[in-house]
């Protein structure tokens, strides 16, 4: 699937493919090795289970798996760079340390970051100079925020999720380009039913730690504050990019060993709650399986209380147009926000 992906970019450079290589790369290949050295084995798994409480199985010397457990690895120095066919364009795809070394013009970049560990990087013109357009891959994942700057001067342009933010200018020797893109939280849906789903950290999967065969239940609504993030439910571990939630540990997947784990839950979120304030109303969905919650938290951040109450009201009054809410059951949903206290310290201003 990389290798398609690779194919694909080239006949249509859409930041799209590079999302879903970075995603295979992190959270597949990245994790199919036995985070532990050995002098006698490779300590690679070709199948990754998906199931609850699955582990992986590594020492499988030997075989055809093994031979293509090994061969993934040379992966990581595919695409983190493309040119454009004049040669006018340079296109920075993945955040892996590296060295581009590109004779046709001249230029040495060097590329250095603790990826995945963080979403901050740079890259070092070591030699060569000239007009050329860098293409900065802006992750999907990177709601929290994109910034660039050059020799430490703030660049402007709009930074879309999913897209390319161009730099054209004349390089030098020397210059410095400086990308952060902070990790946030967040989930995502399985494409045949979106109550089942997994928890992300940018573009790292992570994944609970529980030999359970059966599907966990997660519920996150109850917890959330006026910003409306999950940072609010889920709270930071004893290591770096750990987590807890729901008496579970988080980690990234990547860190791989043989220890059970899940990679998908079910969502539970059965009944309309704000924080400690339960309406009693049923937690409908649409068609398309966003429920009532989802589709007003999508809504976050709420500058304020009264922004909250307003939206809850408009989505209530919707549910009750569309015949997912009685009338009975839209006035409860606003009363019990009105009565919710979802500040979590101070209000956004």
């Amino acid at each position: 699937m990389l290798k398609l992906s690779r194919q694909l970019f080239f006949r249509e450079p859409d930041a799209a493919y590079m999302d879903y290589y970075e995603r295979g790369l992190t959270n597949h290949i990245l994790a199919s090795r036995r985070d532990a050295p050995s002098t006698t084995s490779p300590e690679v798994t070709y199948f990754v289970g998906m199931g609850p409480g699955v582990r992986r199985e590594y020492d499988n010397t030997g075989t055809c798996c093994g031979g293509t457990g090994m061969e993934n690895h040379t992966k990581y120095q595919d695409s983190v760079y493309f040119r454009s066919a004049d040669g006018t364009a340079l296109y920075v795809n993945l955040a892996l340390a590296s060295t581009l070394r590109w004779p046709e013009r001249g230029f040495v970049i060097e590329q250095t970051g603790d990826y995945p560990a963080e979403g901050v990087r740079t890259l070092t013109f070591r030699e060569g100079g000239g007009r050329l357009e860098v293409k900065l891959r802006v992750p999907a994942w990177a709601t929290g925020g994109f910034t660039v700057t050059v020799n430490g001067v703030r660049q402007r342009g709009k930074a879309v999720p999913g897209s390319y933010l161009t730099l054209s200018r004349d390089w030098r020797r020397g210059d410095r380009i400086r990308i952060s893109a902070p990790y946030r939280l967040r989930i995502e849906r399985a494409l045949d039913d979106p109550a089942v789903q997994s928890v992300f950290y940018g573009p790292v999967l992570l994944v609970a730690r529980s030999g359970e065969t059966e599907f966990r239940p997660f519920s996150f609504y109850k917890d959330f504050t006026l910003r409306g993030d999950l940072a609010d439910a889920i709270a930071p571990g004893d290591r770096p990019m750990h987590f807890t939630t729901h008496g579970l540990t988080l980690a990234p997947f990547h860190l791989a060993d043989d220890a059970p784990y899940h990679a998908y839950f079910r969502r539970a979120e059965p009944v309309v709650v704000f924080g400690a304030t339960d309406s009693g109303v049923p937690n409908r969905a649409r068609g398309d399986g966003r429920t009532f919650l989802d589709v007003l938290w999508e809504q976050a951040p709420f500058a304020t209380s009264g922004r909250f109450v307003r939206a809850v009201r408009t989505l209530a009054d919707a549910w009750l147009s569309e015949g997912r809410f009685s009338r009975a059951e839209r006035d409860k949903v606003v009363a019990a926000a009105v009565g919710a206290d979802l500040r979590g310290g101070e209000e956004i201003r």
